[in-house]
């Protein structure tokens, strides 16, 4: 059996190392670095039976992983997958089943994208000293935090004033001086001036080295059509966006495979199609 999977972050790694234990040929397509978008994380804290630890340290654990289950690996950009085939730009890859782990993509504010400046994932972040961050989730005081430690001035915009993410992040950002929160203070345009990047609000005008759009993410399934052996599975397939969550998801896309095969059983009777090619659960 010879099964593809789009994507090398927690997902995709969690399904290839589990279909390797049974001997299952897997090819894991990545185009950019094992992990995805863990290696901006600040501080991994959402893996329940792991300590604490930077993205950084997480992505190198499954990248090792990775490597020692003996998955094959391609580096390449899928832009498409249909039926049971995986196309890159190089060349047409057929499989028995097809597990999408593509994460997402950033909720992009085009007129905004005023420079190389502007960005949406902190790793991607040129040298600053002063930055300015949209958002006020999750990533964003993440994110702030990254910067933080790094002696780093960080101004954070909320458009609104709903904070949407962990009260113990918003906690620990406070807690720094260089640390500034604008509440109610959406940005109205962004300008490139003089190397550095212009932004207007309704309260006035602020100047940075960098800005971090941290606005939001959708699932990055736009390549992907519906098959009866492609699974969709962790925050590509949409809900909750927790790493053990998008790992427990592919885990279980992995067993339904094996299952499918005759290679394993499950404690009671699975119908066909519990999870359907978008990889959500159907009623039984």
């Amino acid at each position: 059996m010879r099964v593809g999977i789009v994507g090398a972050g927690p997902a995709g790694v969690a399904a290839a190392v589990f279909l390797r234990r049974y001997n299952v040929h897997v090819t894991v397509f990545e185009k950019n670095r094992v992990g995805g978008l863990l290696r901006n994380a600040h501080l991994v804290e959402n893996i329940p039976v792991l300590p604490p630890a930077s993205g950084e340290e997480i992505c190198k654990t499954l990248e090792k992983r990775l490597f020692e289950s003996g998955a094959e690996l391609i580096w390449e950009e899928v832009v498409k997958v249909e039926n049971e085939k995986i196309l890159t730009e190089r060349e047409i890859h057929s499989f028995d089943y097809v597990i999408v782990a593509s994460g997402t993509i950033p909720r992009r504010i085009p007129e905004f994208e005023v420079s190389e400046k502007v960005v949406y994932e902190f790793i991607d972040l040129p040298e600053f000293e002063k930055l300015a961050i949209y958002g006020a989730g999750d990533a964003a005081f993440d994110s702030a935090l990254n910067a933080l430690v790094r002696g780093k001035e960080v101004h954070l915009f909320n458009r609104g004033s709903r904070i949407r993410a962990l009260p113990l992040l918003v906690e620990r950002a406070k807690k720094y001086e260089k640390f500034y929160y604008h509440e109610r203070c959406p940005i109205l345009k962004v300008e490139e001036e003089s190397k550095m990047v212009k932004l207007k609000t309704e309260h006035g005008v602020f100047t940075f080295d960098a800005l971090l759009l941290s606005v939001g993410r959708l699932p990055n399934t736009s390549f992907v059509e519906p098959g009866e052996r492609n699974f969709i599975v962790g925050d590509a397939r949409g809900g909750f966006r927790q790493v053990s969550i998008a790992m427990g998801s592919a885990i279980e896309t992995a067993m339904e495979i094996l299952r499918r095969e005759g290679t394993v059983s499950a404690t009671l009777p699975l119908k066909e199609g519990l999870l359907n090619p978008n990889g959500e659960h159907q009623a039984g």
